[in-house]
């Protein structure tokens, strides 16, 4: 039996590590348009309220991680919702678009007193954890009810307390609306179970949905019901258990009341609480962000699982998009490198490694992402980010022949576009056929076409061919990769100039050259990280400017996804965000970061996209996906640590508010291209202290970014090394040190 003294002692250990406060975590929604303080141009303190949050149902699911059973978790003003499948990705061929039907759910309703509780909050368990945290709270009556996913079961603990001066009594109702399957069996005979609800239909009928233990009454109210009562004395606290075991049949049920399900909630916590200890450790003074940043390195192992035998995969959702795929997954890939998951990294990228078809075609020629000719480049910038990482030679080479065969692929499909038409040169010469767009990329009314974004990520994965063909001295091959990714990167940026569109005295990157259909994903990828053309091109300052001439009232720009009048969240950091850092726009960079936390659900989750106002109804693809929650963990890091060529950049796009009187900024062991850095920036009111840890790390150059209020100032450094002061740049940089320096800044 797990000794509770010690969790808690190791749990209370590792958050005032991270420094987790509680999210208050209240549900707001607004009739008008809420005061935003995170819009560009706002010179306010910045906050997460989620006041931009979507309409409910909130979504957040658990699991333990990297596991096949998992459980919805859907939040109403007045019930929740479990929703499940017993089928899982085992059973569908590996990275085809095909979902498991989570077709059977429950709904909870909590009463005080036969009436519903009205006075309800949401937030997640413990900060961070993938656990939804409800309390119920009315006439000092409270009712909180944790809901996780542990190992044989989901679990939700119900814990109660009377804190008024007279008796009263707590209902919890669980019931299903589908008459036809699912059944209590005391509705069919009194003195049957009444603490259960069987399958009935569409599975084994004895196969246990879902039971109750814990309370002094079972009434019987309906054939899909189960509800138990517990009467409060005053000052009197209980605890019960609503349990959906994933294999469990009725004639298990008496050992299943028995069992002891605080010892498996308990383990199902410290599994995720293990998980987070071997990655690397930050500081954010803003709670609400730190949490944001941990709850998304939580959700990439929420939405993956195993897909055979040999490979585990992730799933850009939990419900619609539970599926395995390349975009996200490659992303995920990176994000676990850069967090010192270096194994987890590996094992999740290497079934869309193996998806390559025996021409050369790395673009998943029998799985989701088919005629997307953008895959190629995910993939190869997550292999490169890998290696960089870890400098794990053999595992680069081990995929450079996949490289080097998507490249001669690649060639052979641009060969088919070089022809001139009428005797002239057209934007698509030179570029990959049509394809798929996705991201709600359009070529009029049609799907397929010619897509700049996905021709952007194409050349960038020449490029990384040709990078490791020289690491891994592949002399035979450099001069037929360089000329594969010269030709292409030339007619590729002929392409963008001449199928750029002229507007407002700026031209900008669209999807489709000298067509303005559809969103605005992936253009700024050309900048970063594709390189395909430099930070302060015309054309990269035209696309900003365009991007955010159409920003919605809580600062998220519009048209990144399928709906034209709609927000895709995620897409103001993965594509403008990180853009805009890599430029040395930081102020504007972490605006977009509060912005999208104000787009969260008090579950820090989002939907894929929805509208512009808070509250919208109009919540489209998953209830909870992947890839915000993504670009936010992602973001942060960048944010704090972040490479560019060969210099390391240090608090490149922090918060100035994080930097005020007594707040501290920290990065522990962060991995690099270069190796691993620790920093920390403590202020004061007249001094900012300090240090960086160059140990280990092989960096010629160093930049630390002193992002301090705007109202202050660094007049003089003080360290026990060389270093360079631009009191313009408000930056510090060290060069060739491999050591810890100190260093003490005088600030007015």
């Amino acid at each position: 039996m797990i000794n509770c003294e010690i969790i808690m002692i190791k749990r209370m250990t590792y958050r005032i590590v991270i420094v987790c406060l509680l999210l208050a975590g209240s549900v707001r929604f607004a009739t008008g348009q809420p005061e935003n303080r995170n819009v560009s141009g706002s010179s306010e303190k910045m906050e997460v309220d989620f006041g931009y949050a979507f309409s409910t149902p909130h979504r957040l699911t658990v699991s333990i991680p990297n596991a096949s059973d998992k459980t919805l978790v859907d939040v109403y003003p007045d019930k929740l919702r479990l929703k499940w499948s017993y089928d899982n990705l085992l059973s569908i061929p590996a990275g085809s678009f095909c979902t498991p039907d989570p077709k059977w759910h429950v709904f909870i309703t909590t009463e005080l007193d036969g009436k519903v509780f009205e006075n309800v909050t949401w937030q997640r368990g413990e900060d961070w954890l993938p656990m939804v945290e409800t309390v119920y709270s009315e006439q000092g009556v409270t009712t909180k009810m944790q809901i996780i996913g542990a190992e044989s079961a989901a679990l939700v603990r119900i814990d109660m307390v009377n804190n008024d001066s007279k008796k009263h009594s707590v209902t919890i109702n669980c019931s299903n609306d589908r008459k036809t399957t699912t059944y209590n069996p005391a509705w069919v005979q009194s003195d049957w179970d009444s603490d259960v609800l069987l399958a009935g239909m569409e599975d084994r009928a004895d196969r246990v949905n879902l039971f109750m233990t814990g309370g002094d009454e079972q009434p019987v109210k309906d054939i899909t019901t189960i509800s138990q009562v517990w009467n409060l004395e005053p000052g009197e606290k209980r605890t019960g258990w609503i349990v959906r075991p994933y294999v469990a049949y009725h004639s298990q049920l008496i050992t299943l009341r028995k069992q002891d399900w605080e010892k498996e909630f308990n383990r199902a916590k410290e599994a995720w609480y293990n998980l987070m200890e071997e990655a690397v450790k930050v500081h954010i003074p803003d709670p609400a962000v730190q949490n944001a940043f941990y709850a998304g390195l939580a959700d990439c192992f929420i939405m993956r699982e195993p897909v055979s035998s040999e490979y585990v995969a992730s799933t850009p959702g939990t419900e619609k998009y539970r599926a395995a795929n390349t975009g996200e997954a490659s992303i995920v890939a990176i994000f676990l490198d850069q967090v010192g998951l270096h194994t987890d990294a590996a094992k999740g990228f290497q079934l869309i490694a193996d998806m390559q078809g025996e021409d050369g075609n790395w673009n998943d020629p029998k799985g989701w992402g088919h005629y997307m000719w953008g895959m190629a480049g995910f993939k190869s910038w997550a292999l490169m980010e890998h290696y960089r990482m870890t400098g794990d030679v053999d595992y680069l080479r081990s995929l450079y022949p996949r490289m080097l065969a998507s490249s001669r692929w690649q060639e052979t499909q641009r060969a088919k576009t070089r022809k001139p038409v009428d005797g002239k040169r057209t934007p698509d010469y030179g570029l990959m056929p049509r394809g798929m767009g996705d991201c709600g990329l359009w070529d009029g009314d049609d799907l397929f076409g010619v897509f700049l974004p996905h021709n952007i990520w194409a050349v960038f994965a020449d490029s990384l061919a040709l990078e490791a063909a020289r690491i891994l001295g592949k002399d035979d091959d450099i001069k037929e990769l360089a000329q594969i990714h010269r030709t292409a990167l030339n007619d590729l940026k002929w392409s963008l100039e001449h199928g750029a569109i002229s507007e407002n005295g700026y031209r900008w990157i669209p999807g489709v050259a000298n067509k303005t259909d559809g969103s605005r994903w992936g253009a700024l990828y050309a900048t970063y990280p594709c390189a395909t053309l430099p930070r302060k091109h015309e054309l990269i300052n035209g696309t900003i400017s365009k991007i955010e001439s159409f920003i919605s009232p809580g600062g998220i720009p519009v048209n990144t996804g399928w709906l034209k009048d709609g927000l895709w969240v995620a897409i103001a950091l993965d594509n403008l965000a990180e853009a805009l850092l890599y430029r040395n726009e930081g102020d504007k960079a972490i605006q977009y970061l509060y912005a999208t936390l104000n787009h969260a659900t008090p579950l820090i989750s989002w939907c894929e996209e929805r509208g512009q106002e808070p509250g919208a109804a109009d919540a489209t693809g998953d209830l909870q996906h992947l890839w915000t929650p993504l670009s936010v963990g992602r973001f942060l890091r960048d944010a704090l640590v972040m490479e560019d060529q060969q210099t390391l950049h240090l608090a490149r796009g922090t918060a100035r508010q994080w930097l005020e009187n007594g707040q501290k900024v920290s990065a522990l062991d962060m991995p690099t291209h270069f190796g691993p850095v620790s920093y920390e920036l403590q202020s004061s009111k007249k001094k900012v202290t300090g240090y960086i840890d160059l140990t280990n790390n092989r960096a010629k150059e160093v930049v630390l970014h002193i992002r301090l209020p705007k109202d202050k100032d660094i007049v003089s450094v003080d360290s026990d090394v060389h270093v360079e002061l631009d009191t313009r740049a408000q930056t510090i940089t060290v060069k060739n040190v491999n050591k810890k320096i100190n260093i003490n800044l005088t600030v007015k």
